[in-house]
């Protein structure tokens, strides 16, 4: 009983910790946010031109990652009908053989 209450503490103190961690960071970025040497405008277009760019960049990784799962399907259908017409043969040949 000992060692399940020692478990559940140092699992509260890891998600204190992170916690902490965590709001340390988002507290900091804030921060940095309001206190940016540039002008509300320009950190406006900066913000927006980064977000267009991961954006554009999201769409590219959706495109790449489409083609690619189209070639595995077919490959894989190319597997399957190569596997079936195997079985097709074999099951020809044992019933050719009875």
């Amino acid at each position: 009983m000992g060692n399940k209450s020692k478990k559940n503490s140092s699992g509260k103190i890891f998600r204190d910790i992170f916690l902490i961690s965590f709001l340390s960071a988002f507290s900091g970025f804030m921060l940095g946010l309001l206190f940016a040497p540039q002008s509300g405008r320009n950190f406006r277009k900066y913000l927006s031109s980064l977000f267009k760019e991961m954006v554009d960049r999201s769409k590219f990784a959706v495109v790449e990652a489409r083609v690619k799962a189209e070639e595995i399907l077919e490959k894989s259908r190319e597997k399957v009908e190569k596997a079936a017409s195997r079985l097709s043969e074999d099951a020809n040949d044992t019933e050719d053989d009875q």
